[in-house]
């Protein structure tokens, strides 16, 4: 297995800046992804959840285009994966480093769970980042992250045991809520008796 750093995997670059408050739009022009946009559940950015703005910048929007990798830049590492496409018009803010892999050897669903899960990078990450309280990682150090890169085989299976884990977690995490319910009806109709 290969380790390669990042910058030659993919082309990196962070998102807009803004320079005032975001005025949201029932139906804006283009759609603008925020950390606060983002569910804690799911790493794939659902584009139905996002608000559109006006855009009123001089400068182009850089729309995200089909499997960017949205990485957040301030507090908590995540790694998120766009699955739309140019035509949905949406833009990251700059509290995004935006990943767009080149090489056919790493798939972005791999390298979103390796990001978010992988033993190396969260060692890369906490010794590179910068800050104590809100930590602020940059498009340089994210360029020199070490990936190990597996065959694509191994990623698929990687990304399958992964996804399959997600599902084992949330059911149990269903069984537990139906069991607190349980346990409430029945303490309520022992208190109904006396």
């Amino acid at each position: 297995m290969k380790t390669i750093l990042l910058k030659h995997l993919a082309q990196l670059n962070s998102g807009f800046t803004i320079r005032e408050s975001i005025d949201y739009l029932e139906y804006g022009e283009v759609k603008a992804v925020q950390i606060k946009d983002l569910s804690k559940q799911s790493h794939q950015i659902d584009t139905d959840l996002l608000t559109g703005i006006e855009w009123r910048y001089d400068s182009k929007p850089q729309y995200l285009s089909h499997n960017a990798i949205l990485l957040t830049s301030r507090g908590e590492l995540a790694a998120y994966l766009f699955k739309g496409d140019i035509e949905d018009k949406v833009v990251a803010s700059n509290s995004f480093i935006i990943i767009n892999i080149i090489e056919e050897t790493v798939l972005p669903e791999f390298m979103v769970w390796y990001l978010n899960n992988a033993i190396a990078a969260k060692n890369y990450f906490s010794s590179a980042s910068r800050g104590s309280s809100l930590p602020i990682t940059t498009v340089g150090v994210v360029k020199e992250l070490p990936v190990a890169v597996p065959t694509l085989a191994q990623q698929k299976e990687i990304i399958q045991r992964h996804l399959l884990a997600q599902r084992e977690k949330q059911y149990l995490e269903q069984l537990v809520q139906l069991r607190h319910e349980y346990n409430n009806a029945l303490a309520e109709q022992l208190l109904m008796k006396n």
